[in-house]
């Protein structure tokens, strides 16, 4: 847990602004303070919560919000199914509890560093990370929004950074570029056809496949 919670403190001050745009943006729609704090606690996904909160404001239907948040965080079952091994014999009880902490960067930091991925690392790179976001949610309601315009200041970018730095340090051998270089040409073909964050679940679950070729037992890479 100490060596996830270490290797996460690089992003936490990424998370922290991240979390206080979506704050100041959240009461800037109309949501109170108040339900902002409780969006972020029992929803807990950045991305997913950007997304939802326009749609809140401009009256859109619950079936709908949930049904476009669920699309956007599909790629949780990605995640999910390569955490799961190392969770195997842990009571449901904590399961659900660190299902609900998963995001990208821990995953990402996680995965990284152990296949498959050690769940004490996992736990403790989740920590820092949600620990940044709580903290920063109810700074950015206090602010009201202040940044207006994240892309001005390059915080956009800030995740997109990460993950390539991340996934960088992983591409040592040869299938480890092809695999890369698939997911980023398939994820790109997609997004120019389709709406959305579809590119995401469907160049996930390709490059699974030709990774699970490129990696197989008898495969020389």
């Amino acid at each position: 847990m100490r060596e996830g919670l270490v290797a996460s403190l690089p992003l936490v001050p990424s998370v922290f602004i991240y979390a206080t745009v979506f704050g100041g943006l959240a009461v800037q729609a109309g949501l109170r303070p108040l339900e902002v704090w409780a969006m972020s606690l029992f929803v807990f996904a950045g991305s997913a919560q950007f997304v939802a909160v326009p749609m809140i404001a401009t009256g859109a239907s619950p079936l709908a919000v949930i049904v476009t948040t669920y699309i956007v965080n599909m790629r949780h079952y990605l995640m999910a199914a390569t955490l799961a091994p190392s969770f195997r014999g842990i009571a449901r009880g904590w399961i659900a509890l660190v299902a609900h902490f998963v995001n990208d960067e821990s995953f990402a930091i996680a995965a990284a560093r152990r296949s498959p991925p050690d769940p004490g690392v996992f736990v403790g790179s989740a920590m820092a990370i949600a620990g940044a976001f709580f903290v920063g949610v109810p700074v950015g309601t206090e602010l009201g929004g202040l940044a207006k315009e994240p892309e001005k200041w390059g915080l956009d970018f800030a995740f997109p950074a990460v993950f390539v730095a991340l996934v960088a340090v992983q591409l040592r051998r040869s299938g480890d570029w092809l695999v890369a270089i698939a997911a980023a040409a398939v994820a790109v073909v997609i997004a120019s056809v389709l709406p959305g964050n579809w590119h995401i679940v469907i160049a996930g679950l390709a490059v699974s496949a030709v990774a699970a070729y490129v990696f197989a037992p008898d495969a020389e890479v």
